[in-house]
């Protein structure tokens, strides 16, 4: 049974806040559920078309409306948090013309954003803000102030925070001759520079700090802002000052940071740290998250999970989100578009989140967000149904404890993931704890009382990598095998991606031994390349507060 979506839901509300259903809930509704990635059920209130969800948890639920006769007949995706920022579903937007406004809009809805990046709106870096409601910016694109705004009512509207691209140390050419002393430079006296395009200033100096909140901060009022993507390049890493004394890039970033959540502490934040740099930055505080922009020589889906430990989010905080861009659109379509959803699916299952998707229709596959890849609306379908499948299951890679490493692959391990397949060259594919090419990717979480196994099927990918296309693979089914303390006390479900809604729905389970006791086994489909187990122990609570 496949229970058709209702109209869009908020993404994000403040506590003791409702969701508002925009529209009607099915005709047949007798009540309403929020129902978590653990399979735990909370009843849902229904008055005015208003939702409400009386003391939830922070995460993503699916909300579902039941008949009398018991049938699912609607369901919608929502995500709770206590304030803007939290566990975000990231989108971008990129055009800000009149016309783009309802597409853009209709995309982020449907991919359930809460937190949206502005890109490349400004009039200039160190004056962003435009005098004139039309203006073209630095690289020549024309633009509209009543865009913008609107985009930004709509986006709060819809529950996800509007951030404004702010680069922390971006300043035009001309601006910067005018302030030397604000400026970082090379050992050979010249100016740090992103080309011809623009300057590079302290973020340390007090002055800049004092101009940027000025101009930054009224833009962000005068627009609707609420709150800023603190962009930078990677570089430089071994600057000076205008006195030639070095500078340490992240006592300056913190001092820039420091400063702006003093100034404004309800902002919602987010610092680019390019492939990791710099390692173990602390954030200014919440709201906000960790932003990782991915490059090489991170180049492959085995990459990432080092790269998100060297930058060391807090525990407990969630592993934040990364930008990737995959630059796989130059060939075929199909196989370039697997890519872009293994890339999410990876990210999901290391507790991430991925910037890709956003605008209209569009998915990025270049730094420069305008050069984006626009979808078809078959490949918006499949974008969606991946994209709300890791929605659903997110929560469950978020917290817990991973034992991939001491499970997939050791003889000794708990679980058992096995699968005696050939790829299309006639080699052996393993199941892997980690994303590599031509394997099952299996990856094991486990939380009091559940036990989480996901496969993810990459043996059509030759390099493992997000840089190259993907094939479909040839993984059809998987025997997991999970030693438990009490086989007789657990359940067990499965969410299959392509099949029965891509809900989860009960698995049989036959008992077996291991060398340490009793265990169980279970036959797991892989359908559309994504499948994730879940066990539970019988006493879990099944329902929410």
């Amino acid at each position: 049974m496949n229970p058709s979506p209702f109209a869009a839901l908020h993404t994000w509300y403040p506590a003791g806040q409702p969701i508002q259903v925009r529209g009607k809930l099915p005709a047949g509704t007798q009540r309403v559920l929020a129902r978590s990635a653990f399979g735990d059920a909370g009843q849902v209130l229904v008055a005015d078309d208003e939702v409400h969800l009386p003391g939830l948890p922070p995460g993503t639920y699916a909300i579902e409306a039941w008949t009398p006769a018991g049938e699912l007949i609607g369901e919608e995706l929502t995500t709770v948090g206590s304030r803007p920022g939290d566990r975000p579903v990231p989108g971008f937007v990129t055009t800000y013309a009149d016309d783009a406004v309802t597409p853009a809009l209709a995309w982020l809805r449907a991919l359930r954003c809460t937190s949206i990046q502005f890109y490349d709106w400004m009039a200039s870096y160190a004056e962003p803000l435009a005098t004139t409601g039309s203006y073209t910016d630095r690289l020549g694109r024309a633009h509209s102030l009543t865009a913008i705004k609107r985009l930004t009512e709509e986006c709060r509207a819809m529950g996800a925070a509007p951030q404004a691209y702010a680069p922390v140390y971006a300043a035009d050419p001309e601006f910067g001759r005018a302030h030397p002393d604000w400026l970082l430079y090379r050992s050979d006296g010249e100016p740090q520079r992103l080309g011809d395009l623009l300057q590079i200033t302290n973020p340390g100096n007090a002055c800049w700090q004092s101009h940027w909140l000025s101009r930054y901060g009224g833009a962000a009022d005068a627009l609707g802002f609420a709150g800023f993507h603190l962009d930078t390049y990677g570089y430089p890493r071994e600057p000076l000052d205008a006195s030639g004394r070095p500078v340490s890039m992240t006592a300056a970033y913190s001092a820039f940071t420091d400063a702006l959540r003093a100034a404004r502490p309800g902002a919602v934040l987010s610092f680019n740290q390019v492939n990791g740099v710099p390692a173990g930055l602390e954030l200014a505080g919440t709201p906000g998250y960790r932003y990782i922009e991915v490059w090489p020589p991170n180049s492959s889906w085995r990459h990432l999970e080092a790269l998100l430990a060297r930058t060391s989010a807090p525990p407990g905080a969630g592993a934040g989100v990364l930008a990737i861009y995959p630059p796989v659109w130059s060939g075929d379509r199909g196989q370039a578009l697997r890519t872009v959803l293994l890339t999410e699916a990876v990210c999901t299952t290391l507790g991430a989140g991925l910037l890709v998707y956003g605008d209209n229709g569009g998915c990025l596959r270049h730094p420069y967000y305008p050069d984006y890849q626009r979808l078809t609306a078959d490949e918006r379908r499949q974008v969606l149904r991946w994209h709300r499948f890791a929605l659903r299951c997110r929560d469950l890679f978020t917290e817990g404890t991973d034992t991939s490493w001491i499970d997939i692959g050791d003889e000794n391990g708990a679980v058992s993931v096995r699968w005696p397949g050939r790829d299309a060259d006639g080699i052996n594919t393993a199941v892997l704890p980690e994303p590599a090419g031509r394997s099952v990717y299996a990856r094991v979480i486990r939380h009091a009382d559940c036990i989480v196994i996901s496969a993810l099927d990459l043996t059509g990918s030759s390099a493992g990598s997000w840089q190259s296309p993907t094939a479909p693979g040839d993984c059809s089914r998987l025997t997991v095998t999970v030693l438990l303390d009490e086989p007789g006390s657990w359940t067990a479900d499965a969410a299959v991606l392509g099949r029965d809604g891509d809900r989860f729905e009960p698995v049989a389970t036959v008992p077996r031994t291991h060398r340490e006791g009793s265990a169980i086994e279970i036959e797991v489909p892989v359908v559309a390349g994504w499948s994730v187990l879940r066990l539970r122990r019988a006493s879990r609570a099944r329902f929410l507060p």
